[in-house]
Order: structure tokens, then C-alpha cells, then sequence
């Protein structure tokens, strides 16, 4: 008799430079942040969340205490900025236990991809799904080294999926989750034509999970000054059909969290 299939539900969220927002910011204004981020984990309800841009272990083990002692932390990681933590960690956590994570930082590559990736392993019933965290490079400087450090980075981990890495028990499906700081290429919201970061997780079997949805309902960064509304943040899955992805509504950060309900 197969076993039924089991639900859960996924967030993904870049919390910008939580707590605070900024450098510097008062305490008064990160307990603000982190209840108000605290709220909208509450109400999204999601079983696992991938976080990018948090300060630290401690402000998300804070924020994550009061909504239950099934939450637990799988991973902060913990990249450099020069001599210096970086202020913008990867997050996965989750109400199910995982049985490996980690994070680590991109090798030496062809374009010098900054920060890495975080990775944990959930067994789910008697499959196992690898969830990916990432935050590629954003849009700021210039624009060709931009996109090939993004190239550089989804290489590095479509060949991480494909590994021999003794760490790594081969999942029965992926997902890899985050803030991409990129767009669809080949339609017109695309910001940087030529990139080649979707054309490489397509060529690699993974779905993405805005595919068919109008620009204008996929937003997850609301325009902001000289910035137009743009669709940074989504899911691309492997092993898991082609489930779609939504934004929801926030106020704490100036990205929107997107869900993504998948079955193993």
C-alpha cells in the first residue's frame, strides 16, 4: 500500500538586514521588526522558512521562541565580509526536524560569487526532500559582473546537487528557495537579458514556480524610488511535479514573503 502523500507548506523571505533594517538601527525598532516579522510567521504558517539578510542565530531563535517548541533552527550560516561576519546570513528552520544541514560559502569561482549557500535534509514519511537557501548577488554596481556572479553561483550548486559529497544523502526531491535578485530573462520584466541563471536550473530538471504568471501578480519587491517592482524572490523544485508559488502581503522588510505549498 503506498504511503499518503504529506503536505507542507514553504516561505521564503529576505527580512532585510533583520532586525534592524539598517546599520545602526535602535533597539526600540529591531523588537518592532522582529514582532512584527514574529506576526506574519504566525500567520503564514509555514512547516519550513528560508530566510536571507539575518543578523544572527540569536535574533531568529528569538523571534522563532514564541511561536512553539516544534520550531527549531536547522541553520544560520555564518559568511565573512572581509575580516568581518557578514550582517546578511542564509536561514532555514523548520516545525520538522532535519537529519543534516549546513552552510557553506562558494568556492573560488570564474566570477567571484559572494556569500553561499545553506542546505538541509528532511525526511518526510519515507522520502527525504534537500532544501536549498540562497541570496545572490544583488543589482547594485555593475551590471555584466552582477549577473555572471549570479551565473557563477547556481553553477556551483547545480553541481553540488550532482555531487559526491559524503555529507549529502540523496534526496528524493529538491527545493532551492531564496532571493534570487533576477528575473525571467526571456520575458519582458526580465532586467538582465542573456543571463543565463534560469537557462541552467532549467537545463538541469528544475521547475520554477512563477512559470505562466503574469509579471504584475508575481511582484516580491515593490517599486522604490529609482527601483521598478520586480520578482526576486521564488522557488525552483525538483522531484516535485510543478507546483506554483504566491507573495503575500507584509509590511517588515522591502521584499514580500512568497509561499509555496508542495506534496512529497
Amino acid at each position: 500500500m503506498a504511503e499518503p502523500a504529506h503536505a507542507l507548506r514553504v516561505l521564503t523571505w529576505n527580512l532585510e538586514w533583520f532586525p534592524g533594517g539598517r546599520n545602526g538601527a535602535p533597539k526600540e525598532e529591531q523588537t518592532r521588526r522582529i514582532e512584527e516579522v514574529r506576526d506574519q510567521i504566525r500567520k503564514l504558517n509555514p512547516d519550513i522558512l528560508l530566510l536571507q539578510e539575518v543578523n544572527s542565530q540569536a535574533v531568529i531563535e528569538e523571534t522563532l521562541q514564541p511561536l512553539g517548541k516544534e520550531w527549531r533552527v536547522a541553520v544560520v550560516s555564518r559568511f565573512m565580509q572581509g575580516n568581518f561576519l557578514s550582517g546578511q546570513q542564509l536561514v532555514i528552520a523548520a516545525k520538522i526536524p532535519a537529519d543534516a544541514a549546513w552552510s557553506e560559502p562558494w568556492q573560488r569561482g570564474w566570477a567571484g560569487a559572494p556569500r553561499g549557500y545553506a542546505y538541509a535534509s528532511f525526511l518526510v514519511g519515507k522520502r527525504r526532500l534537500g532544501v536549498y537557501c540562497l541570496h545572490l548577488k544583488s543589482n547594485l554596481g555593475n551590471p555584466p559582473e552582477n549577473t555572471s556572479k549570479r551565473e557563477d553561483a547556481i553553477g556551483q550548486l547545480i553541481a553540488h546537487t550532482e555531487s559526491k559529497d559524503e555529507r549529502l544523502v540523496k534526496p528524493d526531491a529538491l527545493l532551492i528557495g531564496g532571493d534570487f535578485n533576477t528575473d525571467d530573462p526571456d520575458t519582458p520584466a526580465g532586467q538582465s537579458p542573456g543571463e543565463r541563471t534560469f537557462s541552467f536550473l532549467r537545463k538541469a530538471g528544475f521547475s520554477w514556480s512563477f512559470e505562466g504568471i503574469e509579471h504584475r501578480d508575481r511582484i516580491t519587491c515593490p517599486g522604490k524610488g529609482s527601483y521598478p517592482a520586480a520578482c526576486f524572490d521564488y522557488f525552483w523544485t525538483k522531484g516535485l511535479g510543478r507546483p506554483l508559488s504566491s507573495p503575500k502581503a507584509a509590511k517588515a522588510s522591502d521584499h514580500l514573503p512568497v509561499v509555496l505549498e508542495i506534496s512529497l
